[in-house]
């Protein structure tokens, strides 16, 4: 998921969780360079944001087609 893209424009919840995971790798390496793991901090919980929206509409999109049917 490209860092400049907008929240849930393309967005692809495998890509999602693969770079979250990245994200905490690094930051649990032992030589983390702090200003680096300060701005993968802050992409790490604008993800993870994006990801629990895109789990809500996915619960929400769930429950309109139960009560369907």
């Amino acid at each position: 998921m490209p860092k400049d893209s907008k929240p849930n424009s393309g967005f692809k919840y495998s890509e999602a969780i693969k770079e979250l995971q990245e994200i905490t790798d690094y930051l649990e390496s032992s030589e983390v360079d702090l200003d680096e793991a300060i701005e993968k901090f802050d992409r790490g919980s604008k993800i993870a944001s994006e990801i629990e929206n895109h789990l809500k509409n996915a619960e929400n999109k769930i429950k309109t087609i139960k009560s369907k049917s």
